[in-house]
């Protein structure tokens, strides 16, 4: 089905609101991996406090990121973010367990 020029979509806001956080989602984890390498992903948590000791995420790094995050994404919180940054840490230790 082609759209037709000048038409526009009409979604609801719940349905607009999931495809941002989706895409904000995305792009944060995008830029973490950017910012960090892996392997400082597997060896770190954001506070360096939670399970076997870890390493904390460098806090400006972790603090650039979510400025960068939220100015694109104004309606995102920092604890969006961070839970965002917390579950990429997560999947990249997940992913190393399963490897090995």
């Amino acid at each position: 089905m082609h759209a037709m020029a000048g038409s526009t979509v009409t979604v609801s806001k719940r349905a607009f609101l999931r495809l941002h956080r989706s895409h904000m989602t995305l792009i944060c984890q995008e830029l973490a991996a950017l910012v960090f390498t892996k392997e400082v992903l597997v060896l770190s948590t954001l506070t360096g406090k939670v399970g076997p000791p870890k390493r904390q995420l460098d806090v400006a790094k972790v603090q650039a990121t979510t400025d960068a995050v939220i100015q694109e994404f104004p309606q995102t919180s920092a604890s969006d973010v961070r839970a965002v940054i917390r579950r990429k840490c997560n999947n990249e230790q997940f992913n190393q367990k399963e490897g090995t």
